[in-house]
């Protein structure tokens, strides 16, 4: 996440690049509550902020029995500003938008993306961690 800001300022914010997260359920039952949490978050207008939480906190996220993530992620959506707990809290522990976030990782997997962080620019891709030159240049070559 060390690029990502100045991507943003660079590219995503003057309208040149789109930036889409896909969840990949590579890591069993936490990431699919990790991805839940997002995603709810996400239904508030609070996904960025959310999966921001999730990545600083990872570490300590995904030694945790998945069982006791859905508290500990109503936690940190107490956390944001915006997000109204109680309905937050009710779509995780509803799992609402667990079959959205199967699909979506089904669709990856169909397309050969098993695991992150992998970068599609056009009709590149990028695994693995890059450098905001690497991005400069994929971004550069896909633009018409």
């Amino acid at each position: 996440m060390t690029v990502e800001p100045e991507l943003i300022e660079r590219y995503v914010r003057d309208g040149q690049v789109r930036l889409v997260f896909r969840s990949v359920l590579s890591y069993g039952e936490r990431a699919r509550r990790a991805s839940e949490a997002a995603a709810c978050a996400g239904q508030q207008g609070q996904f960025w902020p959310m999966r921001e939480l999730i990545f600083m906190r990872q570490a300590d996220l995904f030694q945790l029995d998945p069982a006791a993530m859905p508290d500990v992620l109503i936690g940190y959506a107490s956390e944001i500003e915006s997000v109204d707990t109680a309905a937050f809290r009710a779509c995780v522990t509803s799992r609402e938008t667990l079959a959205a976030i199967e699909a979506a990782d089904a669709e990856q997997r169909s397309r050969g993306i098993i695991s992150q962080p992998i970068f599609e620019i056009g009709s590149t891709r990028l695994y693995g961690l890059q450098s905001v030159e690497a991005f400069a240049r994929a971004i550069e070559a896909a633009q018409p």
